[in-house]
C-alpha cells in the first residue's frame, strides 16, 4: 500500500443479475471481491428475509481465454432470481459471520 492510502473496506457486493445467473441459479462473484467472502469452500450464513440458507463461494475451472489461459471462476448458487434483479449483500451486524441479502427486482 502506497504512504498516504487507505485500503477500501467494502461494505457491501451488489450484482445485477445476468440471464444465465437467472438461468442456472447463482450469483457470479468477481475475482477482485473475493476477499469480501469467506474462503471458498467455507460455509456461511445468508439471510434473505423470506430465504435464509447456508451457503459456500463455489468455483470452476475456465477456459474462456483461451486454452493458455486456464482461471476459475466463483459464484454462489442462489435460486429464484430474474434476470435485471439487483442482488445486495451485506456483512450483518455483530461477529457471527452472517450476510444480508436484498433482492430487488
Amino acid at each position: 500500500m502506497r504512504k498516504g492510502k487507505q485500503m477500501k473496506t467494502l461494505t457491501a457486493y451488489r450484482r445485477r443479475i445476468s440471464t444465465q445467473e437467472a438461468r442456472e441459479g447463482y450469483i457470479f462473484v468477481l475475482k477482485n471481491r473475493l476477499s469480501f467472502f469467506p474462503h471458498p469452500g467455507k460455509t456461511f450464513f445468508m439471510d434473505g428475509g423470506t430465504q435464509k440458507r447456508a451457503g459456500t463461494v463455489e468455483s470452476y475451472a475456465c477456459s474462456c481465454q483461451g486454452p493458455d489461459l486456464p482461471h476459475d471462476h466463483f459464484f454462489i448458487r442462489w435460486s429464484g432470481l430474474r434476470r435485471g434483479d439487483l442482488f445486495v449483500i451485506r456483512k450483518a451486524e455483530g461477529s457471527d459471520g452472517s450476510y444480508h441479502v436484498e433482492v430487488s427486482h
